[in-house]
C-alpha cells in the first residue's frame, strides 16, 4: 500500500521536472506558482536531462494569434488552396523531438491560449505534428497574487495543472545559489532571514512580512529568487560605490526591508577572513563564530575551490562546525566541482569518516 508522507497540495520545482520529464510526451503539465521562482528555468533544466532534444521557448504574453501561424497560398493538384505555416518558436520545423515550454500561458490573450490547446492536447497544429517523443508543458502565476493570470475550464481539462510551491530558504541556497555563483552576501541574507522567501499564503496580515509580494498590500519591489539574483548582480558590481548607492540600488530590486537586511550583511562579509588570509595560513586564519558567517565562508569556497588550493581549505574546513563541513561537502557532491573532489584524498578521506553527514 502507498503512503502519502506530505502534503500533496504542492510541489517543489525539482518535483516539478520529475514529473514534467516523466509524463511530458503525453501530457502536458501546467505549472502554477509564485512570482519569480524560477518556473521557466525548467526549460533549461530538462534540456540537461534530454540533451537530444531542441529547447523551444514560447512567451505567450507578446504573441497575439496571428503570431502562432500565418496563410501560405499554394497549390494542389491544379487548386489553389490556404496552408498555415506555423511560428518557428513552436518546433514543429524540427527533425529531432523538441521540449516546447508555453511561458506565462494563463496572461495571454483568449485567442493566443484557444490556438494551443491542440498543441498542449494533441502535440499538433494544422497538418503539422510535433515529431515523436516531444515535450510540451506550460508555465504561469498563481491567480490568487493578482496578476491576471486566468485559464477557463475547458483548457484546464486539457492539462494536468499543478502548484509549485516557493524553496525554502535552505533548498534555494543549496540547490541553486551555491551552484550559480550568487554572491555569497545574499547566501547569508537568505540564511539569516528565511522568511524572505516565505509564502503569501501564510502571511494573513502583509505587515507581518515586508519582504514578500502580497496580494493584500502591492509593494514596488520585494524578494524573490529572480530578484535576489538581481541583489547579487547589484553587489558584485557596485563594490567601488557609496553604500547610500548600493541600498538605493537594492531597494529597487528586493524592497526596502529586504535591502537594509542585505546591508547589514554586507559589513558582517567586511569583518570576515578573506579567501587569501584562509590560503595563506589555514591553521590559524580566525574560523566564523556564527552559523550565517559560516555559510557565507563555504559559499566562497564552493566557488572559487580548485585543485591547487583543496588541501588548504581542507584544513580550514575542518576547523570549522560539521554542520558546515556538511554544507561544504553536499555542495560540492552536487556541483560540477564533485570530480575533483572525488579523486583528492584528503577530501574522500573525510567523507568516509563523517558518513553520517551525509544521510
Amino acid at each position: 500500500m502507498t503512503t502519502i508522507t506530505k502534503p500533496y497540495s504542492e510541489i517543489s520545482l525539482a518535483e516539478c521536472v520529475d514529473l514534467i520529464a516523466s509524463v511530458g510526451d503525453k501530457v502536458t503539465v501546467f505549472a502554477q506558482g509564485h512570482i519569480g521562482t524560477g518556473k521557466s528555468s525548467m526549460l533549461k533544466m530538462l534540456g540537461k536531462r534530454f540533451p537530444d532534444h531542441h529547447l523551444c521557448y514560447l512567451d505567450c504574453t507578446t504573441l497575439d494569434v496571428g503570431d502562432l501561424s500565418v496563410p501560405k497560398v499554394k497549390t494542389i493538384d491544379g487548386v489553389e488552396v490556404t496552408a498555415f505555416v506555423p511560428n518557428e518558436s513552436l518546433g514543429f520545423h524540427q527533425a529531432k523531438p523538441v521540449i516546447l515550454m508555453a511561458d506565462e500561458i494563463s496572461k495571454g490573450t483568449q485567442a493566443v491560449k484557444k490556438a494551443l490547446l491542440r498543441i498542449m492536447l494533441e502535440r499538433a497544429q494544422g497538418v503539422n505534428v510535433l515529431p515523436e517523443g516531444s515535450i510540451v508543458f506550460a508555465t504561469g502565476n498563481l491567480a490568487l497574487e493578482g496578476v491576471a493570470d486566468m485559464l477557463e475550464a475547458h483548457a484546464r481539462n486539457r492539462l494536468c495543472v499543478v502548484k509549485v510551491r516557493k524553496p525554502t530558504a535552505m533548498e534555494w541556497v543549496e540547490q541553486y545559489a551555491l551552484h550559480n555563483n550568487v554572491d555569497p552576501v545574499v547566501i547569508g541574507t537568505v540564511i539569516e532571514f528565511p522568511s524572505m522567501l516565505e509564502s503569501f499564503e501564510h502571511v494573513e496580515d502583509p505587515s507581518n512580512n515586508l519582504y514578500i509580494h502580497h496580494p493584500k498590500s502591492p509593494r514596488a519591489a520585494f524578494v524573490t529568487p529572480r530578484s535576489l539574483e538581481k541583489a547579487s548582480d547589484i553587489l558584485k558590481a557596485t563594490r567601488a560605490l557609496p553604500d547610500d548607492v548600493r541600498v538605493h540600488a537594492l531597494c529597487g530590486v528586493i524592497g526596502e526591508a529586504a535591502a537594509m537586511d542585505m546591508m547589514t550583511m554586507v559589513k558582517l562579509d567586511a569583518d570576515l577572513p578573506t579567501w587569501e588570509r584562509i590560503m595563506a595560513d589555514p591553521e590559524n586564519t580566525p574560523t566564523p563564530k556564527s552559523g550565517v558567517a559560516s555559510c557565507m565562508i563555504i559559499a566562497k569556497a564552493a566557488m572559487r575551490i580548485d585543485k591547487e588550493c583543496f588541501g588548504k581549505w581542507m584544513v580550514y574546513l575542518e576547523r570549522m562546525p560539521k554542520e558546515a563541513q556538511a554544507l561544504f561537502a553536499r555542495t560540492i557532491m552536487r556541483g560540477d566541482k564533485k570530480g575533483m573532489a572525488c579523486t583528492f584524498g584528503p577530501f574522500t578521506d573525510w567523507a568516509r569518516e563523517n558518513m553520517y553527514l551525509f544521510s
